[in-house]
């Protein structure tokens, strides 16, 4: 029971502690091109997807709807997003980038992450390294199948090929 304890104190903290250092860095990065994280976030759901509801940009962001609609209305404000009802369906609204969404999703690729360049320095040191880190990866995607379901991990699969495009 006392390693257990053990265990989840280590897992609790150095999570804890990777986590503060892609918040931080993904906070300089949004607030660099003058949006939050939410809000850069969004851009690149609505980039990936193309046209992307409400809905699918709460399952994606893993947000409530209201919050969504909240950052959704700061992104038209800046005049990044549009919204637009298909003739086929009224009911619903579709989500795309203006123009200037897609400039500033441009913008938001150039950011700066020490853990992503930390990553790949430590993947390049040998072979044993590349393998902890294709096991690590592979046991995000297992926690994240097991907590947000597999249609989550299925984007992240999905759009994560659009960059080898």
């Amino acid at each position: 029971m006392e390693q257990d304890k053990e265990k989840l104190h280590y897992l609790l903290n150095y999570l804890r502690g990777i986590n503060k250092v892609f918040e931080e860095d993904w906070q300089k990065a949004a607030k660099k091109i003058g949006l939050t994280q939410a809000e850069q976030h969004t851009l690149w759901i609505v980039y990936l997807e193309k046209e992307v509801t409400v809905t699918r940009i709460a399952e994606i962001g893993l947000w409530d709807v209201s919050t969504v609609m909240q950052v959704l209305k700061r992104l038209k404000e800046k005049e990044l997003v549009e919204t637009k009802k298909k003739s086929s369906d009224r009911r619903v609204s579709y989500v795309y980038l203006t123009e200037k969404g897609k400039q500033k999703q441009k913008q938001s690729s150039e950011g700066y992450y020490q853990f992503y360049e930390f990553f790949e320095e430590y993947r390049g040191q040998d072979e044993r390294n590349k393998k902890v880190l294709d096991d690590a990866l592979e046991l995000l995607k297992e926690c994240n199948r097991h907590f947000h379901g597999r249609d989550f991990v299925n984007w992240i699969e999905h759009s994560g090929k659009t960059f080898s495009q």
